[in-house]
C-alpha cells in the first residue's frame, strides 16, 4: 500500500497499514471494520503518545524520512488541538461534533468526513479526480450500511490511502513528484475547510499517566528528529504536573486535574508513566534535573528543580512501610 521498503517484514508493514487508517494528522481510537477503513473517530492522548513514540522509533531504526513525518504530523496535531494554555494535555476529542454551528444535535465522524461534491468543490474536477482515488472516494460515499449504524455517514467518505502514490501518479499520466505537490496542496485545502465546521468537543480533564506518556513522546523526538519545540513542550507539561498534580503534604502524585482541582490518589500507571516521561527528559537535554524527591511508600518520582552545576543528586531512600 505505501511505497517504502519494510524495516523488518512484519513490524514495518504494521507500521504502515496503520498510518493508511490514520490519515487525519493523527490517530482515532480503533477501527470498526476488519480492512481498517471506518473508525471510532474519538482521539486519545494515549493513543497519539504511544503511536508518536512507534513512529520515531521507526525512523530511528531506518532512517526513512516517512516515519519521521508521521510522527512530526502526530505530535504537531497534539500541540495544536490538545494542548492547553497552561502546557499540559488534554485526554481527548470527542467523536460527536455538531451536524451545523447553529445545532445542538450531534453526529459522529461529521467534522471528518466529505463527500464527492464537497471534495470537487473545494479541489476543482480535476485534482479532485486524483485526490478521490488515491484516497478511495466514492461518488455515493464509502461507508458500508453495516459501519454506519446511526446512519450519518450515509453518502459519505472517510478518506484513507486505498492507491500507492506510484500507482496514482501513474494513472494521472503524472511523475511521483507532480502527483505528491498535487495531494499534498489538496490535503492543505481541505484542511483548511475542515477547520471551519463546528469542532469535536474536548475532554479537558488532565491525566497525569497520560501526560507522562506524552513526556516521553515529545522528549524523545525532539533528540530524534533534533526538534526543540517538542522538548520545551515536555518541560512545560512537566513544570505543570510539579506544581499541580504533586502534593508536597502528602509526597503523593495526584491522577486527574480538572478546573483547577486535582483530585484521586494517583494509580501505579501515574507513578510509573510520569516516571518514565522524567527519565525521557532527562536523555533528552541532560539538565540534570533530579530534586525534590516524591517518596510514597515504594514509589519515588523525581521532578526538576537542580541545574547542571549542581550535580550531586539527593541520597535516595524509599519508604518501605
Amino acid at each position: 500500500m505505501q511505497d517504502l521498503p519494510d524495516p523488518e517484514p512484519m513490524s514495518g508493514h504494521v507500521v504502515i497499514e496503520v498510518k493508511a487508517f490514520g490519515i487525519n494528522h493523527a490517530f482515532h481510537r480503533y477501527s470498526t471494520d476488519g480492512r481498517w477503513r471506518v473508525p471510532h473517530f474519538e482521539k486519545m492522548l494515549y493513543d497519539q503518545a504511544l503511536l508518536a513514540m512507534l513512529y520515531t522509533e521507526a525512523y530511528q531504526a531506518t532512517r526513512h524520512a516517512f516515519y519521521a513525518n508521521v510522527a512530526r504530523d502526530i505530535l504537531d496535531f497534539v500541540l495544536r488541538e490538545m494542548h492547553s494554555p497552561e502546557g499540559v494535555f488534554y485526554s481527548a476529542l470527542d467523536a460527536d461534533s455538531p451536524l451545523r454551528t447553529d445545532a445542538l444535535e450531534l453526529g459522529e465522524g461529521v467534522f471528518y468526513v466529505w463527500t464527492s461534491d464537497e471534495i470537487e468543490r473545494v479541489l476543482g474536477k480535476e485534482t479532485a479526480s486524483i485526490s478521490d482515488f488515491r484516497y478511495g472516494v466514492e461518488p455515493g460515499g464509502n461507508v458500508p450500511p453495516e459501519q454506519d449504524i446511526e446512519g450519518g455517514l450515509k453518502g459519505k467518505n472517510v478518506l484513507y490511502e486505498i492507491h500507492s502514490l506510484p500507482d496514482t501518479a501513474k494513472q494521472f499520466g503524472k511523475t511521483e513528484a507532480q502527483a505528491a505537490q498535487i495531494l499534498n496542496q489538496a490535503k492543505q485545502k481541505l484542511f483548511i475547510q475542515r477547520s471551519r465546521r463546528p469542532r469535536p468537543p474536548r475532554d479537558t480533564k488532565i491525566i497525569t499517566s497520560w501526560n507522562g506518556l506524552m513526556i516521553s513522546a515529545l522528549s524523545r523526538a525532539s533528540q530524534a528528529l533534533c526538534e526543540p519545540k517538542y522538548l520545551e513542550a515536555a518541560n512545560r507539561a512537566k513544570s505543570f504536573l510539579y506544581s499541580h498534580a504533586y502534593r508536597p503534604d502528602s509526597g503523593k502524585l495526584r491522577r486527574r486535574y480538572r478546573g483547577g482541582s486535582a483530585g484521586i490518589d494517583g494509580y501505579l500507571d501515574d507513578y510509573t508513566l510520569l516516571i518514565q516521561g522524567l527519565l525521557d527528559l532527562y536523555e533528552a537535554s541532560f539538565d540534570f534535573f533530579l530534586g525534590q524527591p516524591i517518596f510514597s511508600r515504594r514509589r519515588i518520582v523525581y521532578f526538576g528543580t537542580r541545574t547542571r552545576e549542581d550535580i550531586s543528586p539527593p541520597p535516595v531512600r524509599i519508604d518501605q512501610s
